[in-house]
């Protein structure tokens, strides 16, 4: 038994409208009509709200070049129609190619996106060689870096060798005497990798040198918050986005495969000594954040086991966000409590925004239904044990236990000097393994997936275990984004997620 080379784990989107999984994400065509927020498609017949929150791209063939690779968030939509979360550079012409992707129910044949090459995508434009002519990149692993990549073309040899971002020594090279379909080009260690193809007749007669400026895409996937996400009356939302993962060795199983998330850059510091933070909104002082990003971003208390939301940050003075978020069980359930209402505490006058309902037992039309409330927008008045929970004056449950306030599913507890804290991952990970069928669950915005427990991972000594990947099978990466009212947007939220196996 060997261990599957890094070019054998393959990410793919999922997509909830696919015929059957292995689908291509459907081109579509965009008609005479469009604004630079609005896309025209008579071709989208599906009922009014089905593509809201949905994410898309433009392709590389589409006819208006300032939107080639330009990916976009769908805020909502109308049988024929969809209008965008924020402008697009401008307005698509008729006979633009798209593409959508919404919700996880199905594994595309779409591979994720990788990383840009001089701004971009190989997957959706055709990057080519300056020097080395006959050279088509089609795929850059994220395990390249950010910044200057090299590709060096030896005409004696020739071979063609592949030097990630940073590194002292090309990879061993493949062999281009003849044309190449989906070559491989490995980094001297073998943890990164380019796909390539190669047109013979068209390489140079000398050695040459190839350098791409290299970034990770944004906007693709899980794209940064919008702007309207976060002025949401309501109190925010939470998001959900799958990817699906394959080992495509068909005789070895990826042992021990291990995920994490990325972590904005700070160095972990403690609270400063006469400082402290209650859960309402507040701020205190650090013993150095010379490292942090400006804000903008998740704090985790690792004393506590307890995080924040840091709005901004002034030298060594974090500013926190109130916590309006928490959890209420509940027992009793005669009628459904959806996302998005409102409830209130018949004794308590508690009230607050259904974010998402986690059922574990029982039914609604049983009147016995039982779970948790996650809600938010929260009046901060505490919900109490054995009061009716309350929509529209009508009862729907009864709370079984005092409410809990907290984030991303963390208690908020009052933190004191001398805490340790560090940066937190912007998303939440678990995992969901396709059922018999090979479909997955369906995510969607402000319902909480079933049988999937998400979990903060930042490094992968502590990272989230698949156990053994074995040959040929699929499993998937879920993604929580927790949105709050008033969140601020940042322009590097790092949606990432990281691999690595045996």
């Amino acid at each position: 038994m060997s261990t599957p080379t890094v070019d054998e784990l393959i990410r793919y989107f999922a997509s909830k409208y696919l015929a059957s999984n292995g689908d291509a994400i459907t081109q579509q065509t965009a008609d005479s009509g469009c604004t630079a927020k609005t896309i025209v498609d008579a071709a989208l017949t599906e009922a009014d709200g089905y593509w809201d929150g949905a994410q898309g791209w433009f392709d590389g063939d589409t006819v208006t070049a300032a939107l080639r690779g330009q990916p976009f968030h769908v805020r909502s939509s109308v049988t024929g129609a969809l209008t965008l979360a924020k402008s697009l550079p401008v307005a698509p012409a008729a006979g633009d190619k798209y593409r959508l992707v919404l919700g996880g129910y199905r594994r595309s044949g779409t591979r994720l996106f990788g990383l840009q090459a001089d701004g971009a995508h190989p997957e959706i434009q055709a990057v080519t060689g300056t020097n080395i002519t006959g050279l088509t990149l089609k795929y850059l692993s994220a395990g390249l870096g950010e910044g200057t990549l090299s590709i060096f073309f030896d005409y004696s040899e020739m071979t063609l060798h592949i030097k990630e971002v940073g590194g002292s020594e090309y990879g061993n090279g493949i062999d281009v005497s003849s044309d190449v379909t989906d070559g491989v080009l490995y980094t001297a260690d073998g943890n990164a990798f380019a796909i390539v193809d190669v047109t013979n007749s068209s390489l140079p007669g000398s050695d040459q040198t190839d350098t791409f400026v290299t970034s990770a895409p944004t906007g693709f996937l899980t794209p940064d918050v919008e702007s309207y996400e976060t002025s949401d009356a309501t109190g925010g939302s939470t998001r959900y986005v799958w990817e699906i993962i394959h080992n495509n060795s068909a005789t070895d199983p990826m042992i021990d495969l291990t995920a994490r998330t990325g972590v904005p850059a700070g160095t972990a510091t403690t609270i400063a000594v006469g400082e402290s933070l209650g859960t309402g909104a507040g701020d205190f002082t650090a013993t150095s954040l010379a490292d942090w990003i400006s804000g903008g971003m998740w704090v985790k208390n690792t004393t506590k086991t307890d995080c924040r939301y840091v709005t901004r940050r002034d030298g060594s003075k974090l500013y926190c966000a109130a916590v309006l978020w928490g959890a209420i069980a509940f027992d009793a359930g005669a009628e459904e409590i959806q996302p998005g209402d409102l409830i209130v505490g018949a004794t308590s006058g508690a009230q607050a925004y259904v974010d998402q309902i986690v059922l574990t037992s029982g039914s609604w039309a049983g009147d016995d239904a039982a779970g948790t409330i996650i809600f938010k927008g929260w009046n901060g008045t505490a919900f109490q044990n054995d009061e009716n929970i309350e929509v529209s004056s009508v009862t729907m449950a009864v709370a079984d236990g005092a409410s809990v306030l907290g984030h991303r599913g963390y208690t908020a507890v009052a933190w004191e000097a001398g805490d340790a804290i560090e940066p937190m991952a912007d998303i939440d990970i678990g995992i969901d393994a396709p059922d018999g069928s090979g479909l997955y669950e369906n995510p969607a915005t402000g319902v909480a997936p079933d049988g999937v427990t998400f979990g903060d991972y930042p490094t992968f000594a502590n990272g989230l275990s698949y156990g053994d990947l074995a040959a040929a099978a699929y499993n998937s990466v879920c993604k929580r984004l927790t949105v709050l009212d008033g969140m601020r947007i940042r322009s590097d939220v790092d949606m990432d997620v990281y691999l690595q196996w045996g």
